[in-house]
């Protein structure tokens, strides 16, 4: 779904290096083919990598323009090795970034060259492009640098957000999902005050899509995350009513991964894994957050009985996954387990934190100076059979999660309940810093939510571990779950292009037609238009339509 344009495509080995890394990418090259073996090299590689080479022949300061006035992708990556002129280097530098989406990646070839080096640093000093904050190019033979993001006007989406929403493999689209009352709407609560999509843009105001207690009123709550390469991600969170399973069943088509929302105090319920394993059973990955940790410690002092309850709710959903191979078990290894408390409330949406034990172990390290070395025996034992009796045994004595996880928790809750000077100043170092005008149990959550805030680490994990949309077929219909409707009157269809295999073979879907309006982006409360943004296909968005046909799944020709 990556598109690269290459300028030098020479013998083929720079994209013969970015083919096999990438076994989606799409490279465009543009060449003189001035030697005679270029055109074999391609054919080469062209034969072994089918519909993901295309040859431009020419000379790329006429053929690049050229071909972006022709063609609606954009690249995300530009490896500029053409010619070594000066001004026709200056060209193709400006004339790439037409060809890129907004922050695309630029590496330019032979820096070491003096007359080219000046180039690079004319484009540097103009802004034509940036330099990254963390730098990956140890020698000076090359130029590695973002073309700077486009200007966005007030009417577009939110500024910043654009490369997020013209991108595919920077979206995620992902159902909520969580027995009753396991905490699902104060977590959506929290996730959208820290990180909902905010700034100036044409919008609607959207009728709540329900006026229950401990549900969600918006089904689409879009948030965003900054990962550390400065260009935002979209998080598209479906969050349909988690007591009606047609609901539920309805947005399976939508989404490509899950959110499991589990009180680890209560349990899963029978119900919540038959609809779980319907999901599954359609490939969607699921990332687990354990909710309600400090509950389940109020309630079991035994740290070792708390242990076999969060592995027999993680045994269980697995089990469950079991015969479904292409996807992932979930373990706390690989960060897909994410523990901690959505929020105190919905009203109040604070007290939201939360770790994976990669994390968790990080800030230990950290605290106490640990070498590479006691990290990297520390890590195994901090789940499973390793316990601790003034040394390591796989049996026999206070086992490693409940000794450097468990233990610890409780201690900063004690200090919280019982405060003095010196246990606060101790906690204070740690970062554990309750929040100044709160009391009772808000002031002890903001303190938790100080030392590891929730919205980054969980929406990390699901970046990390729910794959992108794919690119929809040609064949491909526009698939929505249900509509929401403005105060205005106007109604959406929520939805995205789909493969016409993935919708519900046994229902027998309406059909209604779109209005002549582009799309919009349902954010929350609000439906926002997407007009000056050309979203990627395979977005999640508002499909404006003239009349629903009912309440429910359909498709929009």
């Amino acid at each position: 779904d990556s598109v690269a344009v290459e300028i030098g495509f020479n013998a083929g080995h720079s994209a013969l290096l970015m083919l096999s890394a990438h076994p989606k990418l799409q490279v465009i090259a543009f060449d003189l083919c001035e030697h005679a073996y270029t055109k074999p090299c391609f054919d080469i590689l062209a034969a072994a990598f089918p519909g993901r080479l295309r040859l431009v022949p020419g000379k790329s300061q006429q053929t690049l323009p050229k071909w972006t006035a022709e063609n609606s992708e954009r690249a995300d990556l530009v490896h500029i090795d053409g010619d070594h002129d000066p001004a026709a280097a200056r060209t193709d530098l400006r004339n790439a970034k037409t060809a890129a989406r907004s922050g695309a990646w630029v590496v330019f070839d032979d820096t070491c060259f003096s007359p080219l080096k000046a180039v690079w640093t004319e484009m540097l000093e103009s802004q034509l492009i940036t330099l990254p904050a963390r730098q990956f190019c140890l020698t000076s033979r090359h130029g590695i640098a973002r073309y700077s993001q486009q200007a966005c006007k007030q009417e577009d989406l939110h500024s910043g957000l654009r490369p997020a929403l013209e991108h595919r493999g920077r979206m995620r689209h992902i159902l909520v999902m969580a027995p009753t009352d396991h905490g699902q709407d104060s977590l959506l609560g929290y996730l959208s005050r820290h990180r909902s999509c905010t700034g100036k843009a044409v919008s609607k105001k959207l009728l709540p899509n329900t006026k229950e207690r401990h549900q969600s009123q918006w089904i689409s709550l879009p948030l965003r995350f900054d990962p550390p390469d400065d260009l935002p991600c979209l998080l598209h969170l479906v969050a349909p009513h988690f007591g009606d399973t047609q609901q539920i069943t309805d947005c399976f088509p939508l989404v490509d991964g899950l959110l499991v929302v589990v009180d680890c105090a209560e349990g899963l319920t029978d119900n919540f894994c038959t609809t779980f394993g319907s999901a599954v059973a359609h490939g969607l990955q699921p990332v687990l957050f354990l909710n309600k940790l400090d509950k389940l410690l109020a309630l079991e002092p035994d740290n070792e009985l708390c242990y076999q309850r969060l592995c027999l709710i993680v045994d269980r959903l697995n089990g469950v996954m079991d015969g479904v191979p292409s996807l992932k078990p979930l373990t706390v290894e690989d960060g897909s387990i994410v523990f901690g408390r959505g929020s105190l409330s919905v009203a109040e949406s604070i007290g939201g934190w939360g770790f994976t034990l990669e994390q968790f172990l990080t800030e230990m390290a950290s605290r106490k100076d640990w070498s590479l070395e006691q990290v990297e025996k520390l890590r195994p034992r901090l789940w499973g059979d390793h316990f601790y009796n003034g040394r390591w045994r796989d049996s026999d004595g206070e086992r490693g999660f409940c000794k450097l996880v468990l233990q610890q928790i409780r201690g900063i809750y004690a200090t919280l309940e019982a405060p003095d000077n010196v246990g606060l100043a101790r906690l204070q170092e740690r970062g554990v810093t309750p929040k100044e005008g709160l009391t009772g149990n808000a002031w002890k959550q903001s303190a938790m939510e100080a030392w590891m805030p929730l919205a980054d680490v969980l929406l990390g994990a699901l970046i990390q571990h729910v794959p992108a949309p794919q690119a929809p077929p040609s064949n491909a219909v526009f698939y929505a779950s249900r509509c929401v409707e403005s105060t205005d009157g106007q109604c959406f269809a929520f939805g995205r292009q789909v493969c016409p295999q993935k919708l519900p073979a046994a229902q027998n879907l309406p059909e209604t037609s779109a209005a002549a309006l582009a799309p919009w982006l349902l954010n929350g409360p609000a439906a926002v238009a997407l007009s000056s943004v050309r979203a990627a296909h395979g977005s999640l968005m508002g499909l404006p339509i003239d009349r629903p046909p009912q309440q429910g799944a359909m498709t929009v020709r």
